[in-house]
C-alpha cells in the first residue's frame, strides 16, 4: 500500500475509533510494520493533523477534525454516478460493495442543494448475466495492486485443469464476463484467463517489480483495449 493511501486510512481509523489505537493494532489492519505506522503518524502530525498519543500508549484523533471537503462540478458528479452504475454491473461483488461505500461517502460531502448520486437521472442498461466467479476477485485485485504473484488453478474450454504461477497485470471487464490479463510463468507469455474458469487462486509472498513494464507491452500488443 502506498503512503498517501495508508495515511488516509490511518486518519479514517482514528476518526472512527472510540478508544485509542495502538501502533500494533493499526499495523495489523494495514499489514505493515509498527515502524511504518510510527513514521506515518509522525508525518501526519508534522502536517498538523491533530493526532495525540505516544508509542506504547495509543493514538487518538482530536475531536472535530475532518478531511477537507471535496468539490465537484455537476458534470463530475454525473461522471461519478455513471461510473458507479457501471461498477454495479461488473459481477465483482467486492468492487460493487466498494462502489456503494464510495457513493455514500461522496454523498456525505455534496452540497445540500445537489442531486444525490443515487438520484441522478442517468441510467445504465442491464446487459448479459455475468457468471459467478469461483475465485476471489478481491484477492486478484490486491495481487495486481501489490505486484504479487498468484498461484491459480485454471480450467480451460476443454475442461482440462492446470496449475499456474502468474504475474497478474489487470482485469478487463466485458459486458458478459471478466478476463484476468497476466504474464504466465509456464508459457513465458501474456495470457488472458476467464474469471469463471479460475477455480481458485492463492496470493503468494513472491512479488515482481516489472508490472508496469509488462502492462505497457501488453497494452501495445492489444491495441483494441482502451485501458
Amino acid at each position: 500500500m502506498v503512503q498517501p493511501r495508508r495515511m488516509f486510512d490511518i486518519i479514517q481509523m482514528l476518526r472512527a475509533s472510540p478508544t485509542p489505537l495502538t501502533a500494533e493494532a493499526i499495523a495489523t489492519r494495514l499489514e505493515v510494520t509498527k515502524r511504518t505506522v510510527y513514521r506515518d503518524i509522525a508525518a501526519l502530525q508534522a502536517s498538523r493533523v491533530p493526532i495525540e498519543g505516544a508509542a506504547g500508549v495509543g493514538y487518538v484523533m482530536r475531536r472535530g477534525y475532518d478531511l477537507p471537503p471535496l468539490m465537484f462540478s455537476p458534470e463530475e458528479i454525473e461522471a461519478i454516478a455513471v461510473g458507479l452504475s457501471l461498477v454495479a454491473r461488473t459481477g465483482d461483488s467486492s468492487l460493487e460493495a466498494a462502489g456503494r461505500s464510495a457513493a455514500a461517502k461522496i454523498g456525505d460531502v455534496l452540497p445540500c442543494d445537489t442531486t444525490g448520486i443515487d438520484a441522478m437521472p442517468l441510467y445504465v442498461s442491464r446487459w448479459h448475466e455475468i457468471p459467478e466467479p469461483k475465485a476471489d476477485l478481491a484477492t486478484i485485485r490486491r495481487a495486481i495492486r501489490e505486484e504479487r504473484k498468484l498461484l491459480i488453478t485454471y480450467r480451460d474450454a476443454e475442461n482440462r485443469e492446470t496449475e499456474r504461477t502468474i504475474r497478474p497485470l489487470g482485469l478487463v471487464y466485458y459486458v458478459d464476463g471478466i478476463h484476468l490479463a497476466a504474464w504466465c510463468e509456464i508459457r513465458q507469455d501474456f495470457r488472458h484467463f476467464r474469471h469463471d474458469r479460475i477455480e481458485c487462486c492463492r496470493l503468494l509472498e513472491d512479488g515482481f517489480r516489472d508490472g508496469e513494464k509488462l502492462r505497457k507491452t501488453w497494452r501495445e500488443n492489444r491495441k483494441l483495449f482502451d485501458c
